[in-house]
């Protein structure tokens, strides 16, 4: 995985644990993401010449998938690869493009601390009431805690590079 050469690796304590933390999570996302990939090939393959396709594969693939997402979004907030569309700001002096971005960091951090707080009630609901998926009957609430952590971790970031931003503008 190449990281991008325009965005500088952290230098403070504090950025590097978080810069850490979030590659953790992408590794950990990888590994998921590869598990899914070995899956749905092993699932095609077992369609097509036995007519036995992975019992299920279509429930663990999405689980799957929203794990790793969910573990995505902290170490991409980082690298600044979020989709950004500057088509209205692409004019606009540097500073007032950085202060915005610091202004769209604290905006993004607050959604991240909502989402998992949300997803933290949610996961408790689930495991309340025992829903599961309708195939394999796997527990939903499995998935919840990686929202979680991941919600949070991106809710610590987004603030981290919001404050960055922000004194940069002020210096």
């Amino acid at each position: 995985m190449a990281e991008r050469e325009d965005v500088p690796k952290p230098t403070d304590p504090y950025g590097r644990a978080l810069h850490m933390l979030a590659f953790v999570f992408v590794l950990i996302g990888s590994v998921i993401m590869a598990a899914v990939t070995l899956m749905t090939v092993i699932s095609i393959i077992g369609r097509w010449l036995f007519l036995s396709p992975v019992y299920g594969d279509f429930e663990l693939a999405a689980i799957g998938t929203a794990i790793a997402v969910f573990l995505f979004l902290p170490y991409a907030h980082l690298q600044k690869g979020n989709v950004v569309i500057d088509l209205f700001l692409s004019w606009a002096p540097q500073r007032a493009q950085v202060f915005l971005d610091g202004i769209s960091g604290i905006v993004l951090g607050v959604i991240g601390a909502v989402l998992a707080w949300r997803m933290y009630l949610g996961g408790m609901d689930m495991l309340r009431v025992g829903e599961v998926t309708t195939i394999v009957g796997l527990p939903i609430w499995y998935a919840f805690p990686f929202a979680v952590a991941s919600g949070g971790l991106l809710a610590l970031c987004c603030l981290y590079t919001a404050t960055k931003d922000l004194q940069t503008v002020l210096r």
